[in-house]
C-alpha cells in the first residue's frame, strides 16, 4: 500500500481572515471575530465596493431587516452567517472555498475583507436576465 501526503487546501494562520464557503457561508476566523466578541456583536450589516473588491462587515446594535445573524463557534472558534444570497449579488464564485484576507477599519467601524478579483465573475460571465416573453401567439380560431 502506498501512502502520499495530503496538502491541505486551506491554511490556518494568525492572521485575520473570512472564507467564502461553497455552501453560502461567510467564515470569519477567530482572530477576525475578537473584533465582534469583545462588544457582543449580535448583528452585521454586509456592504460591498465593486470598485475595489471590498466586503465590509459591520456590526449594529439596533434591528434591522437588512442585517445577519451572527453565529459564534462553540468552542470560540470564529464566528459566520449565511450569505449566499450576497455572493449571488456580488458574483463571487464559490464553487470552491475561498479564502480571504481581513482587516479591521477603525474609521468605517467595519471588518474589510479583500476579495481577489478572480474570486469575482465579470458581468459578463454572469447570466443574463431573460426579457419578459412578449405575447406573440395566436389568437385562437373559434369556429
Amino acid at each position: 500500500m502506498a501512502f502520499e501526503i495530503f496538502t491541505r487546501k486551506i491554511m490556518r494562520t494568525g492572521a485575520p481572515g473570512v472564507t467564502a464557503s461553497k455552501l453560502g457561508r461567510m467564515a470569519i476566523n477567530k482572530r477576525a471575530t475578537q473584533y465582534f466578541e469583545k462588544n457582543a456583536v449580535e448583528f452585521v450589516l454586509v456592504l460591498w465596493d465593486a470598485e475595489n473588491k471590498k466586503i465590509g462587515i459591520r456590526p449594529i446594535t439596533k434591528k434591522d431587516p437588512r442585517a445577519y445573524r451572527l453565529k459564534y463557534g462553540e468552542n470560540g472558534n470564529g464566528a459566520g452567517f449565511s450569505a449566499k444570497t450576497f455572493f449571488d449579488y456580488i458574483g463571487l464564485d464559490v464553487t470552491e472555498s475561498r479564502p480571504m484576507p481581513a482587516s479591521w477599519d477603525s474609521e468605517q467601524e467595519m471588518l474589510v475583507i479583500d476579495v481577489p478579483a478572480e474570486y469575482v465573475k465579470q458581468q459578463s460571465d454572469q447570466l443574463p436576465l431573460e426579457p419578459p416573453r412578449s405575447s406573440s401567439r395566436r389568437p385562437a380560431v373559434t369556429q
